[in-house]
């Protein structure tokens, strides 16, 4: 875990590459112990991303260890605010994680959200518990941040975002970084524009990906 831990919101459209991003980002950092929240039980979350579990207390369980890499596969046959309590009771717990928690309008709203993740938001940057002081970096996504958690935007370091589909979401992010709606609205899939919370700068880009290294070459046979 790095000595500062992060919040970071990771927004945009089907198809911008907020998910790619995401994955960057943790591949980057380099975590020892790792806690993803797997909504859908997305297949691009299958490298990198931790081992699939789909016992909530078999993941609680595998967080006894020093480092852990764990994807829960929510069940959606049961409680799925419940499960999410729990899951982030259990981070809040354990710390010195990173927490991803992908498709987080699934399981927070504008004004509303499961007290154990407020607590991890508001709380989880340096904390004591049980004489111990722990941290929480968390990434949390989603397609519109209108529908996601205000108190989670606020708290975040880093605001990363695709092309916003929903031009309410553009016009409240334009107006508070002094940008015009249409540069979120028209951003082409992969690029993207980021605002950091100790910086007035606006930055830009777009996702690369690096390409495979080329098979050596096999020595001729004879």
């Amino acid at each position: 875990m790095a000595a500062k831990a992060l919040c970071i919101a990771a927004f945009g459209a089907r198809g911008t590459g907020k998910t790619a991003w995401v994955k960057q980002q943790v591949a980057s950092a380099k975590p020892a112990r790792l806690l993803v929240w797997d909504f859908k039980h997305d297949p691009s979350l299958k490298v990198g991303m931790g081992k699939p579990l789909g016992s909530l207390g078999e993941v609680i369980r595998a967080m006894d260890a020093p480092a852990f890499q764990l994807r829960y596969l929510v069940d959606h046959g049961r409680d799925v605010i419940a499960q999410f309590d729990l899951f982030c009771r259990a981070a809040y717990a354990a710390g010195d994680l990173l927490m991803f928690v992908d498709e987080l309008p699934e399981v927070t709203k504008a004004n509303s959200a499961p007290p154990a993740w407020r607590r991890c938001v508001n709380v989880g940057r340096e904390y004591q518990d049980g004489g111990k002081v722990k941290r929480l970096s968390i990434i949390g996504a989603g397609q519109r941040p209108a529908e996601c958690d205000k108190t989670f935007i606020a708290n975040c370091d880093v605001i990363h975002t695709g092309r916003l589909g929903d031009v309410a979401d553009a016009k409240r992010f334009a107006r508070s970084w002094g940008v015009m709606p249409e540069v979120l609205t028209n951003l082409p899939d992969l690029e993207w524009i980021e605002k950091r919370a100790d910086s007035r700068e606006i930055a830009r880009g777009k996702l690369t990906f690096r390409k495979a290294s080329a098979a050596p070459a096999k020595p001729p046979k004879g």
